[in-house]
């Protein structure tokens, strides 16, 4: 099992993000350093606390992170970052404020800024020009590296720069929130030994992008992410903002995936392109793949359900798989889409059948008629009671996204709070045995579920959840399918076994 993905979250041009949240209610803006950057989702073990807070808005905020590893209030302004976020806000947005890391780091002129001057000089730019375009800015101290004194305590370790942030939130009267002094009162009670698994203190061997470990008191692992993020949402309950009403009230949940591993096939799946460089790279329903064809909005969904995310790009054996909660595999290939498919063959089908009897979760995704691997596909969901009928429904012309469209739901987890969802060009499904329907239209079967042994089974004839039909990039704003994403995987993490 390979742990090499580096997955670049590429929502940082003005054009795009605006376009991708079109349909929020609140757009959350977040500008900073790498405490509260996105970071690479699969076998990554580092998390910035503005990737986990989405997690605790409901469905009608959007989160954009604009925050960057080693920016400082300087060098945010200076590479032009700063102002493709002026770009975007508008009269109601949020603008959350976090520097402090890089601006104190005197030996590099390109990012230091000194306290008093520069980096308040800065931080009011930031204010005053998030105020011009009716934003509101939200000022947040910086977040403690981990340091104790020799009695135990947390220590201040950004100097002067807390207070700066403090006099301007006076001064300006700006909302203000405290992070630093929130994460004393945490780390304090964590102690030394406790606070390590906030941080990157990671063991050898436990990933191969850190085969010697990882001893990092600045960066958080994604426990710690969700807690320092835990903190910010302490934070706006107490602002007299209006966006504290659009916090989630029931955060159960939050932390669902917590300890499960979710494994995302790289071996029946195994598509390649050009780059525009020339290079080859994996596409086409992959967590790495930004593109309309990817999977990286998908992990991001999961991601901030609290699952770990990994991928097998070897045929499944009984022992990757004991490391897995969840395993998906997506739309196997044909000889159309790889020169050399790898199919699923009996010893695949046999662990994979093994370990779902042992408490595994399975979620199938296939495809249309003539793209999509059916006859080993099918060998292997009909132990479970499913069939892939290789049929092609629901086609879509031009922009008629309607003709895809599903709008009567039973009573399922899955569409909770769902009043549309897309599917274009599926493969109905035949079930017998132990399977049943999750979803029939029409008499057809498009969603299926099996229990066997302690495991579980999902399947549905479509790829479904990538990035193209995700984020309303293309589709109208009426569609579901993220949150119709959040709550089937929060359903099936239920399910899934703490990950080995």
């Amino acid at each position: 099992m390979k742990r090499t993905l580096q997955i670049f979250l590429l929502m940082l041009t003005a054009g795009f993000s605006g376009n991708v949240y079109r349909d929020a209610e609140v757009r959350v803006f977040l500008i900073g350093d790498s405490t509260m950057a996105d970071k690479p989702l699969a076998d990554n073990p580092e998390r910035g606390w503005g990737q986990m807070i989405p997690m605790f808005f409901d469905d009608r905020v959007a989160v954009l992170n604009y925050a960057k590893n080693g920016r400082s209030t300087k060098s945010f302004i200076d590479q032009g970052l700063w102002q493709s976020v002026l770009d975007q806000i508008k009269n109601g947005d949020y603008v959350f404020i976090q520097f402090g890391h890089n601006d104190e780091k005197k030996e590099d002129t390109s990012r230091y800024a000194e306290p008093h001057t520069a980096y308040k000089q800065n931080l009011l730019k930031f204010v005053r020009e998030s105020r011009e375009k009716g934003a509101v800015p939200i000022l947040v101290t910086p977040v403690d590296r981990r340091k104790f004194d020799d009695n135990g305590k947390c220590i201040n370790t950004h100097g002067d720069y807390p207070a700066v942030v403090k006099e301007i939130a006076r001064d300006e009267n700006v909302p203000l929130i405290d992070l630093q002094a929130r994460d004393e009162t945490l780390f304090d009670g964590l102690g030394p030994d406790g606070s390590e698994k906030i941080f990157l203190w990671i063991p050898p061997g436990k990933y191969r992008l850190l085969p010697e470990g990882k001893q990092d008191d600045t960066h958080f692992t994604q426990y710690g992410a969700i807690q320092i993020a835990a903190l910010v949402v302490s934070g706006i309950r107490e602002l007299e903002v209006p966006l504290k009403n659009f916090l989630k009230q029931d955060t159960s949940m939050v932390n669902v995936g917590e300890g499960k591993k979710i494994g995302l096939d790289y071996y029946f799946n195994n598509e390649w392109k050009k780059d525009k460089d020339g290079k080859e790279r994996r596409f086409h329903y992959v967590w790495e793949d930004t593109e309309n064809t990817g999977y990286s909005q998908l992990g991001d969904i999961l991601t901030q359900l609290d699952a770990e995310l990994t991928e097998l790009d070897s045929a499944p054996t009984e022992n990757d798989l004991s490391k897995l909660g969840l395993y998906i595999i997506v739309d196997p290939d044909t000889p159309l889409e790889s020169p050399h498919p790898n199919y699923i063959d009996d010893k695949s089908v046999e662990a994979i059948v093994n370990w779902v009897s042992r408490g595994g979760v399975l979620v199938l995704f296939a495809n249309d008629s003539g793209n999509c691997e059916f006859a080993n596909l099918n060998r292997l969901a009909e132990h479970f009671g499913i069939h892939f009928n290789q049929d092609s429904r629901n086609h879509v012309g031009g922009k008629n996204y309607d003709d895809g469209a599903f709008v009567d739901f039973p009573g399922s987890p899955i569409f909770k709070g769902v009043k549309k969802i897309f599917l274009k060009e599926i493969s109905t499904l035949s079930i017998s045995g132990q399977a049943k329907a999750e979803l029939v239209d029409k008499s057809d079967v498009i969603m299926a579920s099996a229990k066997f042994g302690k495991g579980f089974v999902f399947a549905v004839g479509d790829p479904w959840f990538y990035n193209e039909y995700m984020d309303n990039r293309k589709l109208p704003d009426d569609f579901e399918n993220r949150i119709a994403a959040r709550n089937l995987f929060a359903w099936l993490l239920q399910k899934a076994p703490v990950s080995n």
